[in-house]
């Protein structure tokens, strides 16, 4: 049997074996996790062996009857990038897989355990499938699984409206999204008379629109702005596994099917360029600067994905204007950085997510306003977000810094080579918004790990929490050692994806003049940091001291900083945007000088849900109730309307 026979055989054996422990697990409520998470982290474990033994070789495969989908062959390919997404997929699902069992046992009752297995199993199995579909109708069919997969488990915990609620807004997103690829599809092919990806290129005017609506559906699904409303309501009612997979790759998906379709179909169109480019920088703003003001660490981490995923697509629309303006450097450099960052984020986010899980676990709230004092309590867990923490804030040598490095050097790139003045301008005023979003990030995780895992606990919950169990931790461990060596092997990783992508069809250089050596400055920042220890800190002595108390006797909880006091400051500047409004009660005989109570309350508004998306939903339940109209129960007024859409059908038909 050759190398790509025996990938296409293990591959439809990792596949079938998921859909098998569906159909074994699926009826069973009361099932231990262990199994089936012990199972996944084999399928997982072996679908990465045959990525890695299969490197540098592509295959494509086709289904045969009776496997088709009407008359259509189902079409998978796996090439170099393909690789890259699904071994990012097969790392996450065994990370999260090695969680779970712990974790589950947390949420049993809240739950269905064999209705939430064979669900992230059919999530899990789609996502392989959409990633690696070579045509239009492959890709759809995996799609659609993916997108209604991911909806059951986010309305995992459905007893409660909250949840129910995020799961219709995300099921409306999913839907709006997957009209406008099917829109961008079937005109492509209409175009091109071909539903394979390879045969689409979008060179010609004609194909301009089609791009576009393609564009518009895979934004709604990353959570680009405008289109992110769903992203802070489907991660936080999620189970932190789930948001683990969703946030670190889910999402990518889109990321994918970008490069794949829009990138390697050359678009060139340049007002389609400049609205990708226009949307991904409001989402980098406005993701990290609603994440700046949430007391809800899964809501937090929900908006730094909005952040994130607009770097990407900014850096997929840079390198699309570098390729039409023939300027290879900047778009090798771009593609490259957003496929890294994309590497990156998957891994710092998921470790996010699962330390967040972890917290909410064993204190049991996620609200920052509740917790503190996890530092004594939860030392591991504490240092594995930390280290997350400040990998997503790009602190060298973190795998964060090194895919921002690339995004900024392409930028300084563009300034350089860029033929006009209104481009290096454009540039380099991208380049100081940049650093505006990385001075907020840096403060939205100084925020997350200072007033949730410092100080003193501020509930009960809080102080009787404990480290969580030992599959929690090594999940957790596993995914830091990852961010440090992907950081740590910045050069080899991008020399990679350059491989990886001209293996794809994309002709992509890489050299090291390109990149940072950010192995030599983490050895450099080690040695600084010992010198900094043996000299200044070994040395001296420790002195304590009483903090003063202004009188009112020993520090409580209420005396450090909350979480609203801490964004309070940025959020005032930044208020036109937050519509941040901030109101205090003062209680007592003698409240001006001498108040017994005080009460404060932070309310932020959502301009584009207030203002935009709920006016619309009420004006389309307005003429769903005038439409509703029409279905008055007779059948004689049925066969009319049957009657009367034939004959304009004909007359339409006779006129053109």
């Amino acid at each position: 049997m050759q190398i790509q026979d025996m990938a296409t055989f293990e591959m439809l054996a990792v596949l079938l074996g998921f859909l098998s422990l569906a159909l074994f697990f699926g009826h069973r409520k009361h099932l231990k996790p262990a199994i089936p998470a012990a199972l996944t982290f084999l399928a997982s474990l072996a679908a990465m062996a045959w990525l890695i033994l299969t490197w540098g070789h592509n295959f494509h495969w086709q289904t045969q009857a009776p496997f088709l989908l009407g008359v259509f062959p189902l079409t998978f390919e796996v090439d170099g990038l393909t690789r890259l997404f699904l071994l990012l997929l097969s790392t996450l699902t065994c990370a999260v897989s090695v969680f779970s069992p712990s974790y589950i046992s947390h949420i049993a009752a809240k739950t269905h355990a064999g209705q939430y297995w064979i669900c992230f199993w059919l999530f899990i199995v789609s996502m392989y499938a959409v990633v690696s579909s070579a045509d239009a109708i492959t890709f759809l069919v995996a799609w659609e699984l993916m997108s209604l997969a991911s909806i059951a488990l986010v309305a995992t915990d459905h007893s409660h409206q909250s949840v129910q609620k995020s799961a219709f807004i995300y099921l409306g997103a999913t839907r709006v999204a997957s009209a406008f690829l099917a829109g961008g599809f079937l005109w492509m092919h209409s175009i091109t008379g071909s539903w394979t990806f390879h045969d689409w290129t979008f060179c010609i005017e004609s194909t301009y629109i089609p791009a576009f609506l393609i564009l518009i559906g895979f934004c709604i699904k990353s959570g680009i702005w405008p289109f992110h409303i769903w992203l802070p309501y489907a991660h936080p009612s999620a189970p932190a596994s789930v948001s683990a997979i969703m946030s670190g790759f889910m999402i990518k998906v889109s990321v994918y099917a970008l490069i794949r379709i829009l990138v390697f179909g050359a678009l060139n169109s340049l007002w389609i360029i400049a609205i990708a480019f226009a949307l991904s920088v409001i989402s980098t703003f406005w993701g990290v600067l609603f994440a700046l003001v949430q007391n809800d660490l899964k809501k937090l981490l929900a908006y730094s994905s909005i952040e994130n995923i607009g770097l990407v697509v900014m850096a997929i629309a840079l390198s699309l204007y570098a390729r039409a303006h023939s300027l290879p450097t900047i778009a090798d450099l771009a593609i490259i950085a957003a496929v890294f960052h994309s590497w990156n984020h998957g891994l710092l986010k998921c470790l996010l997510f699962l330390s967040a899980g972890a917290v909410d676990a064993q204190a049991h709230t996620r609200d920052l306003r509740s917790l503190g004092g996890l530092a004594k309590r939860m030392p591991w867990t504490m240092a594995f977000f930390f280290t997350g923490s400040f990998a997503i804030c790009s602190i060298p040598p973190l795998n964060g810094f090194s895919s921002k490095w690339l995004l900024y050097e392409s930028f300084f790139q563009n300034i350089l080579l860029s033929p006009t003045a209104i481009e290096k301008g454009l540039s380099l005023a991208v380049i100081c918004l940049l650093s505006a979003v990385g001075a907020l990030a840096i403060a939205v995780f100084v925020k997350a790990m200072g007033v949730g895992f410092l100080g003193v606990a501020r509930s009960k919950s809080a102080q009787r929490a404990q480290e969580a169990g030992v599959g929690i931790l090594v999940a957790q461990a596993a995914l830091v050692i990852l961010c440090v060596a992907s950081g740590a092997n910045s050069e080899f990783v991008c020399r990679l994806i350059a491989q990886s992508l001209t293996s794809s069809g994309l002709k992509v250089s890489y050299t090291i003049s390109n990149g940072l050596p950010t192995g030599t400055v983490a050895i450099l920042l080690s040695m600084l940091a010992a010198s900094i220890y043996m000299i200044f800190l070994k040395t001296s002595k420790v002195t304590k001291y009483r903090t003063w108390d202004c009188g009112f006797g020993s520090l409580t909880e209420k005396t450090q900083v909350s979480a609203d006091s801490f964004a309070q400051p940025l959020a005032r500047i930044f208020r036109p945007f937050l519509r941040y409004q901030n109101s205090a009660k003062f209680e007592g005989a003698d409240r001006r000088h001498f108040p017994e109570e005080v009460t404060v309350e932070t309310q932020i508004i959502s301009i584009l849900e207030n203002r935009v998306y709920l006016p619309a939903l009420a004006l389309f339940g307005g003429l769903a109730k005038l439409l509703s109209r029409l279905q008055a129960g007779s059948i004689h007024l049925y066969l009319l309307y049957v009657c009367a859409t034939l004959c304009l059908l004909l007359i339409l038909g006779m006129t053109l």
